[in-house]
């Protein structure tokens, strides 16, 4: 097995056999430093190849870089691939290939979840604040354990920016109607990179940070 500093130089068959071992501890961190190297050495050539496809589509580059990012979210969550089912047999060749119709699929997702059953509205805002659960019409127990949960919460958004707060609330309140493979819709995308002055993926990384600050916290202090 390699160190984590040689996985850049590592072959693909091995990079993607190290994702695969994410969910053991023991090997958490070599699985995600092989997930970047595996970005790295893929990404490039997907976003070259989708740009002028979104295009034909009506779409921008943005979209292009959102469906490249879905792509790699989806060899993350599912990290086997089959040479032997595979078209060509030169293995960074059809690998390049199988993450070329994986987007191709989630574009053609993107564009149905477009036309038909799309859950939001485009009036959807950027979200700063707690919902004010003490004017909510519920019974005493539930509001006194939303209460202490979102004090848990704000505990754990306090270690973090402002931005992170506003990222982790903008998020939280739209998950529920994102399926697989939605994405919170564009206009509310944008609205969120004009005020917090970042780019999509500075926002990727602040989500991510903040989601996994928030796991954390409220594993430790709020599952009691």
């Amino acid at each position: 097995m390699s160190n984590i500093s040689d996985l850049h130089s590592d072959t693909t068959e091995n990079l993607l056999e190290y994702i695969q071992w994410k969910d053991d501890p023991e090997y958490a961190e070599i699985a995600k430093e092989a997930f970047r190297a595996f970005t790295f050495r893929f990404q490039l050539d997907l976003q070259k190849k989708l740009i002028p496809i979104c295009r034909n589509w009506g779409y921008d580059e943005q979209i292009a870089s959102e469906i490249a990012y879905g792509t790699f979210e989806r060899i993350w969550k599912y990290p086997k691939f089959d040479i032997a089912k595979a078209k060509y047999k030169e293995y960074n060749k059809a690998v390049s290939f199988y993450l070329y119709r994986v987007a191709n699929h989630l574009l053609a997702d993107y564009k149905k979840m477009e036309d038909d059953d799309y859950p939001f509205t485009g009036d959807e805002e950027i979200v700063r604040e707690f919902p004010d659960v003490e004017n909510m019409e519920m019974g005493k127990e539930r509001k006194s354990i939303l209460l202490e949960r979102f004090a848990h919460i704000q505990n754990a958004l306090n270690r973090l920016t402002p931005k992170h707060k506003i990222i982790y609330l903008t998020y939280k309140q739209y998950e529920s109607e994102i399926k697989d493979g939605f994405k919170l819709p564009r206009k509310l995308l944008k609205k969120l990179r004009t005020e917090l002055d970042l780019t999509q993926n500075s926002i990727r990384v602040y989500k991510k940070e903040v989601f996994e600050e928030v796991d954390k916290y409220l594993k430790t202090y709020g599952s009691k």
